[in-house]
């Protein structure tokens, strides 16, 4: 989390106005006046500071990007080689791939994921590079950025400007000068960077033919919708003149939320659906280049020939949700949550150093009680951890920092992503662990106390990163938990009903809460603990909760047929109860079960007249309809649906067979206990009778018919 003390003149009116209308929402301490802006979890790091710290200083290019793990699997890094141009401090052979590490990255299907840390940087990116000897144990030699985040300026060519996390340069060759001058001694050219070149003379030539000319060739008139969301796949239209014919090199820029919009951050190929010289419609990306989200304040767009336009007015985003990529970057998923602590949900655990602190404890417990009530996520605190380690160990630990923090890096959240491949062949990924750490050099108010001046308020900051365990991206939103900065003496302590609360329930409702088909089971709407069923026989649900709040009642609900997908499936409420029984202990049943396998769901009603739906669960009276299930059947579309109850975790097999028993399709998914919700891609099946063969090692194989029209 960060703020840049450096912003565009429209963005400090803004900001001023949004914060007039949320000043009761970051509550600064009474008699306090208003602090400069400062950073949350990352001190600004001076540039005279960082050149005498980092011993080797490069003008290069990323060559490269590959995931590996550490010697004990238990962290992932990025090896990525540099192209030299200059060295400018240190001595360097002449080589065109020096390695550097990165913190985080993708071995297979596995993802690591760290806030206020330098990402792995995208081949072709240029930038200076401010480098130590790596200091992990267990890994090839190479180097890493000083400060990690803080020890990169990255250039934009195509914009022939230059930025780090806390403070923007009008141009690469300003950013180089100040880093000659500093390091005080001469540049040591290795080999030319024509492209840097480029970049400069094709500034020059667009600002010598904007002074020339009365109007831009770009223009852009107009905009829908004015307010939006990022990362939840809405689409923006823009509308103006002169934006070609195709895209080419050009793109549409956002501000970027995680600097408060001092940069732009521009949208990825896959999220633009249609380019003409009149209208363009772009998906608003949470990652966008660099993996930055978009934020609020003025659109850009950049023609293939390098002109620009901005908008008249600003793009408000109300809340933004984290999507990960692929290595290729050619798709985005929103991760999942998994229940993995046999209770419906995730258990934390505290590390020595950080029990050892109360009132942090304290504080910390506050904001996991905020987002758990507000939004109905299952978190919960288990028992402490035996280490203060921050690993891949399946231990979601909250620790101080052991001495692995990097440099000016005062906090941060690490979240395990891990896939799996379903029936259409997509990825689907889902929060495998998180981990939290933060620094001992910050002067904290732990609480219950407010932050006064000079201090950072420890629940505020706690709050924060736990919207990123959320899986919620930075906002430029003041008054907003999610916004990205917070200043010294603020008191950000309540979650926003619109943003917060509002994007937090989004990830929830539509991905953590149903099956998808990896990990382990669908997380329980809190303040659930369990929930079963019993049949043969009748549909009765026993379901526990615990600790309720923001909680009114409970409903079940019965499908009106076996398809639950169905646009006209509809479903019925057959039972409901209130809250409040103190053993936490309740019942629900059919009183008029339907013959034939119909499902169920449980709903946890909210106050504000919302209910959460837990992932829905078979049940029948009829032991024989009791097995797998497809619909439609007949099928007449290409999506059929499959519904698998598994009596343990493991690997299904499909095979589909025609009447003279040729095999048509073979494929194996992964499949939860409980009721498993699929579907199946049968495009190309030509019309006829099939049979399709369920197959999971230790559980009985069941053949159903199925006719394509």
């Amino acid at each position: 989390m960060r703020f840049y003390p450096l912003l565009p003149g429209w963005l400090m009116g803004l900001l001023a106005g949004l914060l007039g209308a949320t000043s009761a929402a970051a509550q600064l301490a009474p008699g306090l006046p208003a602090p400069a802006p400062l950073p949350c979890l990352l001190l600004p790091l001076g540039p005279a500071e960082r050149v005498a710290a980092a011993p080797l200083i490069v003008e290069a290019q990323v060559l490269d990007a590959q995931g590996e793990w550490d010697a004990g699997h238990q962290r992932i890094f990025t090896r990525q080689h540099l192209r030299v141009f200059r060295v400018l401090k240190g001595a360097l052979p002449d080589t065109a791939a020096l390695p550097l590490l990165v913190e985080g990255g993708q071995v297979g299907l596995i993802r690591q994921e760290l806030t206020n840390t330098l990402r792995p940087l995208p081949p072709g990116q240029q930038g200076i590079f401010f480098l130590m000897p790596a200091p992990w144990p267990g890994l090839a030699s190479a180097w890493a950025a000083y400060a990690s985040s803080q020890g990169v300026i990255a250039f934009d060519l195509a914009q022939n400007t230059a930025a780090e996390p806390t403070r923007p340069y009008a141009s690469p060759a300003a950013a180089l000068a100040q880093t000659i001058q500093l390091s005080g001694q001469p540049a040591q050219v290795l080999r030319p960077n024509p492209a840097l070149a480029a970049a400069a003379q094709q500034a020059a030539a667009r600002a010598a033919a904007a002074a020339t000319q009365r109007t831009q060739a770009v223009a852009i008139s107009g905009f829908s919708p004015s307010v939006t969301t990022a990362g939840t796949g809405a689409v923006l239209t823009i509308v103006g003149s002169g934006f070609g014919s195709s895209r080419g090199s050009g793109g549409v820029d956002f501000r970027n939320a995680d600097d408060g919009g001092a940069t732009t951050t521009r949208a990825l190929a896959f999220d633009y659906l249609s380019w003409s010289d009149t209208r363009i419609q772009v998906r608003v990306p949470s990652l966008a280049s660099d993996g930055h989200p978009a934020g609020t304040g003025l659109l850009r767009v950049t023609a293939a020939d390098g002109s620009t336009a901005d908008s008249a007015t600003p793009l408000t985003i109300v809340y933004a949700l984290t999507t990960i990529n692929n290595t290729s970057s050619t798709f985005v998923d929103r991760p999942n949550h998994v229940a993995t602590n046999g209770a419906g949900g995730l258990n934390f655990q505290l590390a020595p150093n950080f029990r050892a602190n109360a009132a942090a404890v304290a504080a910390w417990q506050r904001a996991l009680a905020q987002w758990r009530c507000r939004t109905g996520i299952n978190w919960a605190l288990g028992p402490d951890a035996a280490a203060n380690t921050i690993a891949l160990d399946q231990a979601n630990v909250v620790a101080f920092d052991d001495g692995s923090l990097p440099a000016r890096v005062l906090g941060r959240t690490s979240t395990y992503y891990s896939g799996c491949y379903n029936l259409q062949g997509e990825v689907v990924f889902y929060t495998q662990e998180i981990d939290q750490q933060f620094a001992t050099s910050l002067t904290f108010q732990f609480g219950p106390a407010l932050a006064t001046a000079g201090q950072y308020d420890f629940e505020s900051v706690a709050t924060h990163e736990l919207g990123h365990a959320q899986q919620l991206s930075h906002l430029i939103r003041p008054g907003a938990i999610m916004h990205y900065g917070i200043a010294a003496g603020a008191n950000l302590r309540t979650l926003n009903p619109a943003s917060d609360v509002a994007g937090g329930r989004l990830v929830l409702r539509t991905r953590s809460f149903r099956q998808r088909g990896c990990g382990g089971p669908a997380m329980l709407p809190a303040p659930l603990t369990s929930l079963g069923a019993t049949t043969p026989g009748g549909a009765t649900f026993p379901f526990s909760t615990r600790d309720e709040c923001y909680v009114s009642g409970f409903v079940l609900e019965r499908s009106a047929g076996p398809d639950t997908t169905a646009a006209a499936a509809g479903w019925q409420a057959v039972a409901s109860t209130s809250a409040g029984q103190a053993s936490g202990q309740y019942q629900l049943a059919d009183p008029q079960p339907a013959t034939g396998l119909r499902y169920y769901r449980l709903g946890v009603r909210r106050p504000d007249g919302t209910t959460d739906y837990a992932a829905p669960l078979p049940a029948s009276a009829d032991t024989a309809t009791a097995g797998p299930q497809v619909f439609p059947n007949p099928l007449g579309a290409n999506q059929l649906q499959l519904s698998y109850p598994a009596a343990a975790a493991g690997t299904l097999v499909l095979r589909l067979y025609d009447t003279v028993g040729r095999c048509c399709l073979a494929q194996a998914v992964s499949v939860q206990a409980g009721l498993n919700l699929l579907s199946l891609n049968a495009e190309g099946l030509l019309p006829g009778l099939y049979l399709l063969r369920f197959t999971a090692s230790g559980q009985p194989s069941y053949t159903v018919r199925l006719l394509r029209l």
